[in-house]
């Protein structure tokens, strides 16, 4: 039996209302140790809590509970465009949950609390799903370009120009290069004197026309967020973010054996985790299995996590934990 949280109707910004709350206790051990920034409190808990609340809310009661917790001034029909580019909490695997008997065994071997581990899984696969579904992606931004491109122009002694491949133009003529680096350094200046002006935001873009920057202006030049082209990613990287967050929340705990129990319980970490990837859906029953049908141990998580011990994350981020 799941004990029900409950809304104390706190916007995300007043995190700090749900610190108190028994049932996030495991939601904020992970928040604190993964997300928070230094030497301050995450928000991803009460993130987590209003997106708990709301998932089975209709727009219409989502857009009136956040105008009652001054979260939005949108009208109806701005809200509801913006609504519809985030995903609602998804906890339609209760019941496997619950009835798992080998992961619940593991739960109580571990020591852990149903109800407040029932939040955590809920809240590691929310934010799984988050930066895997539809998520924006970062890339270099334009200003790292500008910069790499300077450092690159003053060092070169020749230049080379191309068209898919084609070289089309080459030079190593010196009084033509030190021109290109002049016009780089008048270029840059008017661009910063331009944009440090006392004018107003509409002069200042049409001055950056006149030069030829189309609208790059304030903070546009240093954000590498990519809100338009999203990217969902495979299943195998939503199983291994999932499993490296339960992995760091798991690292200090231990499993003992449970008194009067007559079925062998799994104190395997990997395997809990393998199961409670099973549990959400992101694999099939032989992740539930802590043996195949020849007796060989299962090993099948493991071997997913080595495969990507050596590689990067992709750069994506939440839409809906930032």
């Amino acid at each position: 039996m799941i004990v029900e949280l409950q809304d104390r109707k706190r916007p995300w910004s007043d995190t700090f209302y749900y610190l108190d709350e028994p049932l996030l206790e495991y939601v904020w051990e992970l928040a604190q140790s993964t997300f928070a920034p230094e030497n301050d409190l995450s928000n991803y808990p009460c993130l987590f809590a209003n997106r708990y609340f709301e998932r089975n809310l209709s727009v219409e009661e989502r857009y009136e509970r956040d105008k009652e917790l001054n979260y939005t001034s949108y009208s109806f029909e701005k809200y509801v465009e913006y609504k519809s580019k985030h995903r609602l909490l998804k906890d339609s695997f209760k019941e496997r949950f619950l009835n798992n008997e080998d992961l619940q065994n593991t739960i109580e071997a571990f020591g852990l609390d149903v109800s407040k581990f029932w939040y955590l899984l809920l809240f590691v696969y929310d934010y799984t799903e988050s930066i895997c579904t539809k998520a924006p992606t970062i890339t270099k931004t334009l200003y790292e370009d500008f910069l790499e491109y300077s450092k690159c122009l003053f060092a070169s002694t020749n230049i080379i120009l191309k068209d898919n491949g084609k070289k089309l133009y080459e030079t190593e003529r010196t009084e033509l290069l030190d021109l290109l680096k002049i016009a780089h350094i008048y270029f840059g200046k008017t661009y910063v004197e331009i944009v440090n002006s006392n004018q107003t935001r509409e002069e200042k873009i049409k001055q950056l026309h006149e030069i030829g920057l189309n609208g790059f202006i304030n903070n546009d030049l240093f954000t590498g967020i990519d809100y338009e082209n999203t990217t969902s990613l495979d299943v195998s990287y939503k199983k291994w973010k999932f499993a490296v967050l339960f992995q760091r929340f798991l690292r200090d705990k231990k499993a003992s054996t449970i008194p009067n129990k007559k079925v062998k319980v799994s104190k395997d970490k990997m395997m809990f985790i393998s199961r409670l990837i099973y549990t959400v859906g992101y694999d099939i029953k032989r992740y539930n299995e802590e043996y195949d049908s020849e007796g060989n141990k299962n090993r099948m998580l493991s071997n997913l996590l080595r495969k990507y011990s050596k590689q990067k994350f992709p750069d994506v981020i939440s839409n809906e934990y930032f």
